[in-house]
């Protein structure tokens, strides 16, 4: 059980890194972006100091991307804050559309994310009492696993299905081309056991879904 529990906590870390890695590195596009339109902005107003003619359309261009960069930075930043508190509480009660939504954001900053077609249940967004950071985890997976599958040029579909009971399944279809492949590894059912979630595919792996219970009273 040691073990068992040492390799949790070491995927927990492990994903945690690797998606702080991913949004610092959307920051760091962000900022080149923002940089290169700065230095063009720079040297339209030397040009235009030196007498020669500098159209207005470019220099609204580059205020347009600028302006448009910061906000995107400041959305990064957001979702980083709100994915840096996943890990305050092993147990806690969260609302499955937040969480999808993060997590499809967070995917979509790699470099091979497909298109995610994400249509959230009209009634009440289900709420669960879970691990919100093996949650993710699993999440995450579950969308690289469907980028894999569908290819950039691709787009897949995520919905959420309410049960009765109080409990919900998370549904990825539209892979496209899995060559055989399973999204229920060992480590992913690792993952998903730990929390009580159960991985269920279609015969032809074009599709599966994460049963996820209502309430988790322990996080394994």
């Amino acid at each position: 059980m040691s073990n068992l529990i040492e390799f949790q906590n070491n995927e927990d870390l492990a994903f945690f890194g690797k998606v702080n890695a991913s949004i610092s590195h959307e920051l760091k596009n962000i900022l080149a972006i923002i940089s290169e339109a700065a230095g063009l902005l720079q040297d339209l107003t030397k040009m235009a100091a030196e007498g020669q003619k500098v159209e207005l359309e470019m220099i609204n261009t580059c205020s347009q991307d600028i302006v448009e960069e910061i906000q995107r930075g400041f959305a990064a930043i957001k979702q980083m804050n709100t994915f840096s508190h996943s890990v305050d509480d092993p147990l806690k009660r969260v609302n499955l559309i937040e969480v999808l939504d993060l997590m499809i954001h967070l995917a979509g900053f790699l470099s091979f994310a497909s298109k995610v077609r994400f249509d959230p249940p009209p009634e009440a967004a289900p709420m669960v009492l879970t691990c919100p950071i093996r949650l993710q985890n699993l999440i995450y997976r579950a969308l690289i696993f469907a980028f894999e599958s569908a290819g950039p040029d691709g787009q897949i579909e995520v919905a959420i299905q309410p049960q009765p009971e109080g409990s919900a399944r998370i549904t990825f279809s539209g892979l496209g081309s899995s060559n055989g492949r399973s999204f229920a590894s060992d480590k992913a059912k690792l993952i998903a056991a730990s929390i009580g979630i159960n991985i269920l595919e279609s015969p032809d792996l074009q599709r599966f879904e994460l049963a996820v219970p209502e309430n988790v009273e322990t996080v394994k």
